[in-house]
């Protein structure tokens, strides 16, 4: 042990540095003082963070620093006057300090103790050193985790030799310097570091000073390790319902796997448990889910669910879905597992080969419908996917394989084997200003049917040729624009497509569906989707397109109009004998597209059909986002789509509704946010969101009254209260049901929670 005065040349730099520490009691860094990385990680609403200044001192004696210091005759040290124990592994700052070297010290008066990421600051304390049997003991104490963002006060605090920290009459609390957003008080307290766990009795969650949850024991987490024990319960009362209560227990029963079981209690209903368990194995995820509610009223209800993915090299994988509702009336009333009310819910299985340009998958899919009304789903039993494509700078083959063995379950139609062969063959020619590129479609279908209605048999074939020939032509031209260098592209483009007709009226339809005619689907090369029905036409559809690109080489604005002619009436549809003219039209509508990016701040997307014949408007899809920096966001929406009546032929509404969603913040940390969804065909809301939110470093809050149109056509309405404590855990619940500007204000600024 060395001991020296103050005056040792050595001393100086540590005295600077502890007594700018000094000057800050927390280490505490304001932002602009930051650097960029720490900034970085830090959330949006924190003001600054917790820097640790304390800095491992040179060599591995102990030093003793003091205006006065002197050794009585049994070998005990006394230091007097802004003394200072530096040790290898911490440092002890008092206005007197006294104790016998390698055992104890008795500091008194302004004593700070600092170690890596830790300062414990108290009006008297006890030292034990390293490998003491006794614990350090300080009086009055305040301290700081700088790397948990963690502090805390406590009548008494007891730190053993192996980390953990007992708090007697005291609180912790992750927010910043000079606030108690939230606090957690206790009559005790323990923090252990080992384990990342605290516990606590006669327990008291404070906001703003404000207790609002008590709890007799309580243990909670205080880092991101998975320890074992119960998590935050959530409480709710109705009229209805009465009290209710959900208390998750967390199972951490090894590194790859873990279980979370949460019974749930409702006073006037019933009580229920949900399990959810994960594993992680070396190719993958297994999730086993189930939710039981026993109703008093109408007995038990269960849901299960079965999820495994594996990826067993970078060529196989495998994976398998059972989702299962043995209760056909309902659903668990309480219910926190993945899997809600279904019509049908699903059983699958799936290998997959995937080798670059070569893919194939085998998928078998059946369904559980418990009630026995509904129409259910055709099953495969299997389907069997494979695709390859070769290309090159001027040649593209591209053949797809299916096979499937639909069967019906309520053998009410027809099911039965369909094989399907699509073959793309395309050549390109392209340079700097344009592409040509005809291509040939081959589709092949083959079925093997069988009717339940005239209980027969049938086979039937389809081959079919498609032809289709694309170009477009770039031009391009720089202007200066707000001192910038600004591009326009302007790319006249076309497609011919000639579908020859085919009668499919003794294809069944298993899986086909039309498109919506857009811009966009204006240039594809069928009419439907799925692979049961080929439709025939012979068309040409033109486009003009024009974007710009700002100085920095970003998209700003792309305008786009094109319109689609047509050479022959269409007589395929989707249901019914094909060959009678199903759509004689020349034309097709105007169809325009309108983007505009300005990075974050501002987004708009048009989509417009214009019938110039009918002359008017039938699709309209408009959406605009407005992100400014005040932190106000606005997103509005607007969808419109006409369809022909079928007897009278006369353009109907069949979409018509508005939503429109704003957050707008009242100043920094208070937030307001709206969103109203209303049905214009119906002339009725259909969704409405209210909500007030606050947020600072260690808190986020929101409330908001909901309602919303259920599946019953009926209005349905909530409040729901959701907050966050930093570095403790969620409380609350949101609205599961219902996807809102509520949830996009929560999972805005989260970074660091």
């Amino acid at each position: 042990m060395a001991i020296c005065l103050r005056n040792c040349f050595f001393i100086f730099p540590t005295f600077f540095i502890f007594s700018i520490a000094q000057a800050n009691e927390w280490d505490w860094v304001p932002r602009e003082s930051l650097t960029t990385s720490q900034k970085a990680s830090l959330n949006k609403y924190c003001s600054g963070a917790y820097i640790d200044n304390w800095r491992v001192p040179d060599g591995e004696q102990t030093q003793l620093l003091a205006d006065v210091i002197y050794r009585d005759a049994s070998g005990n040290v006394h230091m007097k006057g802004q003394a200072e124990l530096i040790q290898p592994e911490s440092t002890l700052e008092a206005d007197t300090i006294d104790g016998t070297p390698n055992q104890f010290y008795q500091a008194n008066g302004d004593v700070t103790l600092r170690a890596k990421n830790q300062i414990i600051r108290s009006d008297s304390s006890q030292l034990s050193e390293e490998g003491s049997l006794q614990d350090s003991e300080f009086n009055n104490a305040r301290f700081l985790s700088h790397n948990q963002g963690i502090r805390g006060e406590a009548k008494s605090l007891v730190k053993s030799q192996s980390g953990v920290i007992f708090i007697k009459e005291g609180f912790y609390t992750s927010c910043e310097p000079n606030s108690s957003s939230w606090e957690l008080y206790g009559s005790s307290i323990t923090l252990d570091p080992n384990t990342g766990f605290g516990t606590a009795k006669h327990v008291q969650i404070r906001i703003d000073g404000n207790p609002i949850f008590y709890f007799p024991w309580l243990r909670f987490p205080i880092d991101s390790r998975r320890q074992t024990g119960f998590l935050f319960p959530s409480f709710g009362y109705s009229s209805d319902e009465g009290f209710s209560v959900s208390a998750p227990f967390y199972w951490n029963l090894a590194p790859n796997y873990d279980a979370t079981i949460t019974p749930h209690f409702v006073e006037n209903e019933g009580e229920g448990v949900d399990v959810e368990f994960r594993h992680l194995s070396p190719y993958g995820t297994t999730t086993i889910e189930q939710s039981t509610f026993i109703d008093e009223h109408v007995g038990e209800k269960t849901l299960r669910k079965f999820n495994t993915e594996q990826t067993f090299n970078q060529y196989l994988s495998a994976g398998l879905l059972i989702e299962d509702n043995p209760t056909k009336d309902g659903v668990p009333l309480k219910n926190t597992t993945s899997l809600g009310e279904k019509d049908n819910y699903e059983h699958s299985a799936f290998v997959n080969f995937n080798a670059g340009n070569f893919s194939a998958k085998v998928t078998q899919k059946e369904y559980q419908t418990p009630d026995k009304d509904e129409d259910r789903p055709l099953e495969w039993l299997p389907r069997i996917d494979a695709s390859y494509q070769y290309a090159n700078t001027w040649f593209n083959y591209k053949p797809v394989f299916q096979y499937t063995d639909f069967l019906e379950p309520d053998e009410e139609d027809v099911d039965g084997e369909r094989t399907v062969l699509n073959q793309t063959i395309e050549l390109e020619a392209s340079n700097a200003w344009g592409t040509l590129s005809p291509g040939i479609l081959h589709q092949y279908r083959d079925y093997n049917l069988y009717s339940y209605t005239d209980e027969e048999e049938s086979t039937s074939t389809l081959d079919h040729l498609s032809y289709y020939l694309d170009g477009e032509v770039v031009f391009e031209r720089s202007f200066k624009l707000s001192d910038q260098i600004w591009r326009q592209t302007l790319t006249p483009k076309f497609t011919y497509l000639y579908a020859p007709y085919l009668d499919q009226s003794d294809i069944p339809d298993f899986d086909a569906s039309e498109t919506t005619l857009t811009y966009s689907t204006a240039f594809n090369h069928t009419r439907f989707s799925g692979n049961d029905r080929i439709g025939d036409t012979n068309q040409v559809a033109f486009g003009l397109e024009s974007k710009f690109y700002d100085g920095n080489g970003s998209e700003r604005w792309a305008f786009k109009a094109g319109q689609v002619f047509y050479q022959e009436d269409r007589r395929v549809d989707i249901s019914g004998n094909t060959g009678d003219v199903v759509d004689d039209d020349p034309r097709s509508s105007l169809l325009t597209s309108i983007t505009y990016k300005n990075g974050s701040l501002f987004s708009l997307t048009n989509n417009l059909n214009y019938d110039l014949d009918e002359e008017l408007i039938d699709l309209a899809q408009i959406s605009m986002t407005l992100t400014p920096d005040s932190g106000v966001v606005l997103k509005s929406s607007f969808s419109y789509e006409e369809e022909e009546d079928e007897t009278t032929g006369k353009p109907v509404g069949t979409t018509k509704q508005s939503n429109i969603s704003a957050i707008v913040p009242l100043n920094q940390n208070w937030h307001l946010f709206h969103q109203q969804t209303y049905d214009l065909l119906e002339h009725k809301e259909t969704k409405k969101v209210t909500g007030l939110g606050f947020e600072n470093c260690c808190v986020k809050m929101a409330l908001s009254y909901q309602s919303w149109l259920n599946d019953s056509s009926e209005l349905d309405q909530g409040i729901y209260l959701q907050f966050i404590l930093r570095s403790l855990s969620n409380v609350g619940r949101e609205n599961s049901d219902l996807s809102s500007v509520a949830k996009d204000y929560w999972n805005n600024g989260n970074t660091g929670y």
